[in-house]
């Protein structure tokens, strides 16, 4: 069961972009806060979690903080997990059926969404500055204010199907779909 965020915890969104050390620090007090005990397996996995600069899921997550603690199981991580989604030092995002991946919130604006290539599964990470003033405008036009944004986007890879041969499929990139 997920503690509820209550007056006093720091909002883990309102921020600029910032580094893993940072963000790190922000954890912990928002942890503190929140009368969270802060074990070394927390800061473990908070640690692990903050190094991430791609979606990333429970059992990446493992791996990365078994290399800072061996002793770190995966029941750790699972109960780890919905006190950085509380915090929002993380978000979950849909990137396939097979896993939950999460992703680490490093600003809170441009809105992120990815786009998923049928052809090699490769993620690609899009900012767009303005997802998130349309989104928010649609939801009030219609009487809501939106909580959580979620844009999966699955396509076919066009340099792919016409030159037999995709840049991408190495690399994950990130793209930006900001106005030039």
């Amino acid at each position: 069961m997920r503690k509820q965020q209550t007056k006093g915890y720091p909002d883990l969104r309102e921020r600029p972009k910032k580094q893993p050390d940072v963000l790190f620090e922000e954890a912990l007090t928002y942890l503190k806060a929140g009368g969270f005990r802060l074990t070394k397996p927390r800061e473990v996995i908070v640690r692990a979690a903050v190094s991430f600069a791609e979606p990333f899921h429970a059992e990446d997550l493992l791996a990365k903080a078994r290399q800072l603690d061996p002793e770190i199981s995966l029941a750790t991580i699972y109960r780890t997990l919905p006190m950085l989604l509380d915090s929002h030092l993380i978000r979950e995002v849909e990137l396939n059926r097979e896993h939950r991946y999460y992703e680490v919130n490093r600003e809170q604006s441009p809105a992120a969404f990815h786009i998923i290539c049928a052809d090699c599964e490769q993620v690609i990470q899009v900012q767009d500055e303005c997802i998130m003033l349309r989104e928010r405008f649609l939801a009030n036009s219609l009487g809501f204010k939106p909580l959580k944004l979620n844009v999966r986007i699955e396509a076919n890879c066009l340099d792919l199907h016409e030159k037999g041969t995709c840049e991408r499929r190495a690399k994950v990139t990130i793209a930006s779909a900001a106005p030039a």
